[in-house]
């Protein structure tokens, strides 16, 4: 499975509730499973940038022991790689 956040310009939203306010964004992604591609959109606090992403952990849940995924977030691998410094004890003498 892999998911690619699609480089659209994201769209932004309010939804109004119950006296409380939400200012979100909505952005388009790509889902391959078996290498069968469908598209999706998704809400978001904070725009993703467009490349690689994975599902948030707190996207699933289970149900009558089926696992379901009700709102799906993302969290984006871009830029995680450059995140990482390497330890001194990983650099060479």
């Amino acid at each position: 499975m892999q998911i690619e956040v699609l480089g659209r310009p994201p769209e932004a939203a309010t939804f109004e509730g119950n006296g409380t306010v939400r200012h979100y964004f909505k952005q388009w992604a790509t889902l391959t499973v078996d290498g069968l591609p469908t598209s999706f959109e998704f809400s978001t606090d904070e725009v993703l940038p467009a490349g690689p992403a994975v599902l948030d952990p707190r996207s699933f849940s289970v149900v009558n022991g089926r696992l379901q995924v009700t709102r799906p977030r993302l969290v984006s691998l871009v830029g995680a790689a450059t995140a990482v410094k390497p330890s001194s004890a990983a650099k060479v003498a």
